[in-house]
């Protein structure tokens, strides 16, 4: 995993994940061409509201096609997240009256957000892509955890959308 910091106070992280039915592993950059059949790249980013953060994360999802981008604390502006248009990307988070503190930007493919599983600390949308032929579906999730929570982290939210996720088969 690589991690990046610098801009301000935040912070990147970027891991690759293999994808083999409902097996995720780690994999290292050189030998990962040769055995993948399906890779979703990830970049995990805590913004703190940060203008010059969002626009060092649109450039590095930009230049490197990471396919999913899990922000958390993103810059807003009039309860709007702004800062992160990246052409052929789209930006999803919960509809609602608050200031929302995660997002999701992700590669324009076969992705939809879970209304029921998003609010303003968490966003979860249901990705489709294609392995040895077959489609299959990936739940996806990022979540703000509070420092400042009365209940410890995970959140009561992520706890029950995680539940519903393993009981629930998306076909």
């Amino acid at each position: 995993m690589e991690e990046f910091s610098g801009v301000g106070q935040a912070t990147f992280s970027i891991l690759g994940v293999k994808l083999e039915g409902k097996k995720q592993e780690k994999y290292e950059e050189e030998g990962a061409a040769q055995n993948m059949v399906s890779t979703i790249s990830f970049i995990q980013a805590n913004l703190q509201h940060s203008i010059a953060a969002s626009g060092f994360l649109t450039r590095k999802v930009s230049a490197e096609g990471a396919d999913v981008s899990l922000v958390q604390e993103p810059w807003c502006r009039e309860d709007c997240i702004r800062g992160l248009t990246v052409p052929g990307y789209t930006l999803y988070s919960a509809r609602g009256k608050e200031k929302p503190r995660a997002c999701i930007l992700a590669r324009n493919t076969n992705a939809w957000v879970l209304p029921d599983f998003s609010c303003r600390d968490l966003v979860a949308i249901l990705m489709k892509y294609i392995e040895d032929g077959a489609e299959r579906r990936l739940v996806v999730c990022s979540a703000y955890l509070p420092y400042d929570s009365e209940d410890p982290p995970p959140s009561r939210e992520m706890e029950e959308s995680c539940d519903t996720v393993r009981k629930k088969t998306y076909a």
